[in-house]
């Protein structure tokens, strides 16, 4: 009998032997040929791109606010030469007096100079800070997630925003942008694209500088007020959501967090963070990106996926159709962030 003799068990392993070495190639083939349509797909968008200006510009408003601020420099510096110390008045009068002070006085001096200043400077009132500044919050019902997956995409937009909507709009899915505006004519009809395109935008603050913006809550509503200004004049929409640069709990903002919460909160904005991470940032390949998104999805029934769109993501455009038709296939619907979403909060 061929059944049960040598002859069919070498036949068994010669044919497992030859799936094992043919399934691998015919896979890989596959995906070197998907993956290479997909770059000329890429490269197509490239170039009908190509003649936008993707310098780097300096804003109309950076440049008020150097001038501005090297005003102010030398208005202070101006101040604090033409205004005499406590310790030379201290000299000045000694020397009228004839008496001498000790080391020990002019420290006291000093300090007690340094400490009447402090407490002179007023506090800045942030409530009374750009009076338009203010949108009408949402105060019904959240609405059903169940199943609904949030694509979310921060740091745009940039020369990679376009492909990206080309491959959303492929896969008729909405997704939301938390940008981080420049005040240039690409940027606009970026903003625009994203806008016609039903996508949600929300506000990434203007300039994405850690240490600037959550220095107090001033200096987040400076930056804030610039990315909310740019969007409005782009596409005639008010965003009324946003995101922290770094998620609303990072090592630079610990002091001013809370602060920054109860007056964007007191406007009307909501904050978004997000409980998948695709890991873009870290420059992961395809594979990875994949297989730990769809992972990661599993574990929640609204993901909001955090992903980036800046100029050095092509990864992420390279596997974002994949994932979504791989999330479609795990039955997931597709939204966008809004008010009446319940926000994810770290």
């Amino acid at each position: 009998m061929y059944f049960g003799s040598v002859r069919f068990f070498k036949h068994l392993i010669l044919t497992v032997a030859a799936l094992l070495i043919i399934v691998p190639t015919v896979l890989c083939i596959i995906l070197f040929i998907d993956n290479a349509k997909k770059s000329a797909e890429i490269e197509q968008l490239n170039s009908a791109i190509a003649g936008y200006n993707q310098s780097d510009c300096v804003t109309e408003s950076s440049s008020e606010q150097a001038d501005s601020e090297l005003s102010v420099t030398q208005s202070d510096t101006s101040s604090k030469n033409d205004t005499p110390s406590d310790s030379e008045e201290n000299s000045d009068r000694s020397d009228i007096s004839g008496e001498a002070e000790t080391d020990d006085t002019s420290s006291e001096a000093e300090s007690s100079s340094t400490s009447s200043e402090a407490e002179s400077v007023p506090k800045v009132d942030v409530t009374a800070l750009y009076p338009d500044l203010y949108v009408k919050p949402y105060d019904g019902e959240y609405e059903n997630s169940q199943n609904t997956v949030y694509l979310t995409f921060d740091d745009g937009p940039s020369i990679l925003t376009e492909n990206l909507l080309y491959y959303l709009n492929k896969q008729n899915i909405k997704a939301t942008f938390f940008v981080v505006p420049e005040r240039t004519e690409y940027c606009y009809s970026l903003l625009k694209k994203i806008a016609n395109g039903g996508h949600t935008i929300g506000i990434h603050t203007a300039s994405h500088d850690y240490e600037k913006i959550y220095s107090s809550v001033e200096a987040y509503l400076d930056d804030f007020n610039e990315a909310y200004t740019i969007v409005a004049e782009a596409t005639g929409l008010s965003p009324d959501i946003y995101r922290f640069p770094g998620g609303s709990v990072n090592d630079y903002n610990s002091e001013t967090r809370e602060e920054i919460i109860t007056e964007m909160s007191r406007r009307g904005f909501v904050y978004f963070d997000w409980n998948v991470d695709s890991n873009d940032w870290q420059g992961l390949k395809w594979t990875q990106l994949y297989n730990n998104i769809l992972s990661d999805c599993e574990e929640f029934s609204s993901p909001v996926v955090l992903f980036h769109n800046t100029g050095d993501r092509e990864n992420t455009i390279y596997v974002i159709e994949d994932i979504i038709i791989a999330l479609k296939q795990k039955g997931y619907n597709f939204g966008t962030l809004s008010q009446k979403v319940q926000p994810v909060h770290f």
